[in-house]
Parts: C-alpha cells; sequence; structure tokens
C-alpha cells in the first residue's frame, strides 16, 4: 500500500509540475508586421503571441523592428530595444501598436500567493533614514 501511495503522490507532483508553464511570453497588441529580436535570435509576429524556448537565466535583450515592404526588398525599422533579467520567475514582454516594449515580471509562476500584492515591498512614505517620521531631515525633496 506504502508503494502505491508513493507512486500514486510522485506521479501527481510530476504531473502538477509538467502543467506549468514557466516560458517566457511575448505579447503583440498591434495588426502591423513586427520582428522581435532576442540576444540575436528573430522571432516573427505571426499571431499575437510568441511563446520563447531554450532561454536561459542571466541577462537578454530585446529588440523590435517594424517591417515594412519596400518595391525592391523588405525594409526593417528598429522600434524600441530594451533588456531584462530572467529569473525563476515568469516574464511577459508586451509590444504595443507603437512598438514600444514593456517587460513584466510576474511572481510565483504566475499563480496567486498569499504575499501578491506590492504593500510590504514599497516604501509608502519614502522614509528613507527610518529613525523619523517621514518628511524630516534628510527625506525632504528640493527641487
Amino acid at each position: 500500500m506504502k508503494k502505491m501511495f508513493t507512486l500514486l503522490s510522485g506521479l501527481f507532483l510530476s504531473f502538477a509540475l509538467l502543467a506549468a508553464d514557466p516560458r517566457p511570453v511575448v505579447t503583440l497588441t498591434s495588426m502591423s508586421n513586427y520582428k522581435v529580436v532576442i540576444d540575436g535570435k528573430a522571432f516573427f509576429s505571426n499571431n499575437s503571441q510568441i511563446s520563447l524556448r531554450n532561454l536561459s537565466k542571466g541577462y537578454h535583450s530585446v529588440q523590435v523592428f517594424e517591417m515594412r515592404r519596400g518595391y525592391y526588398q523588405q525594409r526593417e525599422k528598429m522600434v524600441s530595444s530594451s533588456s531584462f533579467l530572467l529569473k525563476r520567475n515568469d516574464i511577459r514582454i508586451l509590444i504595443n501598436r507603437f512598438g514600444d516594449v514593456r517587460i513584466k515580471e510576474i511572481k510565483g509562476l504566475g499563480r496567486f500567493e498569499r504575499d501578491d500584492d506590492d504593500w510590504y515591498e514599497k516604501d509608502r512614505h519614502a522614509d528613507n533614514d527610518k529613525d523619523r517620521g517621514p518628511g524630516r531631515g534628510n527625506d525632504r525633496q528640493r527641487f
């Protein structure tokens, strides 16, 4: 009985881990033809989402080119470029209709977590010295 329970729990756990898709996703919200270049590898926008495979952890660069047809050749114009750090978390790369790149890191592989809000991560009152109230001493902003 113990062997059967261990086998079933191991299979269930492996299926749960395989169901998670931690690959970065590029989402295009435009009808224009864009070429997305990530670390020198080109991806073309056939549909609205591109799923990236074999992308290792670390810093990566993203370049977005708008593809325009010319009379004799196809021209490409660089619209935007950015870089991001791929960690264990899920990355969503959004390219809007103007070609602007927005990179969003989703903690917990896109699932709901108990500490999902940013309430405790942000410094609500910009109290940089932490020993006084906000707006005193070194905390004042001078313009």
